[in-house]
């Protein structure tokens, strides 16, 4: 089960569990795509698609999602960081509770299910000042609240991982450059857009000093 497919990871990463036909040691023979919106994917006859929408904080849609019983799920749904930050109580709601809800709903199974479960969080976990290198034992002390809903999510996982509740795996996504898609709300977009708006003879504006 892919959460947020819909998106750029999302359809990037449908293509490649098309191309690998098992994941895990698990033969995939059935997709099922999740979002807010329908999900485009490719038609093979190989597999199966289940395509759902609907709102990951509600426990409901939640319940229904997890009733399928995924072997592996991706969990990519997230409310951006520009938006995030903005609309203070929406990244809240759907960055955080979304995904206790989720992390609930599979434990409310039992009777031994016990999926894996990969999360994409954010090099937002961090926070200046930066070394050269950061590696995993670096502090998270985010400085954005899309930041902080990561790194509360990536907590909640690692605690129901201890209790083996779910197998659960967060990485932390760098920033994706150059976004091939239109612009959107996340905050590090300019980074895209400073190579792609001029390539296309559409003015870009950057936001930062020249030094970032």
């Amino acid at each position: 089960m892919i959460l947020g497919a819909a998106g750029m990871i999302g359809q990037k990463l449908i293509e490649k569990l098309i191309s690998l036909s098992s994941f895990n040691e698990v033969k995939i023979n059935k997709l099922i795509l999740f979002d807010v919106i329908n999900t485009d994917h490719p038609k093979i006859d190989e597999i199966s698609f289940l395509i759902k929408s609907g709102d990951l904080p509600k426990e409901t849609v939640c319940k229904d999602l997890i009733s399928q019983k995924p072997d592996i799920i991706f969990h990519l749904a997230a409310v951006v960081s520009g938006q995030a930050e903005k609309e203070f109580d929406l990244g809240w709601n759907v960055n955080t509770k979304g995904s206790w809800n989720l992390f609930e709903s599979i434990r409310s199974i039992g009777n031994g299910y016990y999926p894996k479960l990969v999360f994409s969080s954010s090099i937002a976990a961090f926070g200046a000042p930066f070394p050269n290198k950061i590696n995993d034992e670096f502090f998270t002390t985010p400085l954005t609240s899309y930041g902080a809903q990561k790194v509360v999510s990536e907590l909640l996982l690692a605690d129901y991982s201890r209790k083996n509740m779910v197998d659960g795996m967060s990485i932390r996504l760098p920033t994706i450059c150059v976004r091939s898609d239109k612009p959107n709300l996340v905050a590090s977009g300019f980074f895209s857009g400073i190579i792609r708006e001029p390539l296309n003879g559409v003015q870009a504006i950057l936001p930062v000093s020249t030094d970032t």
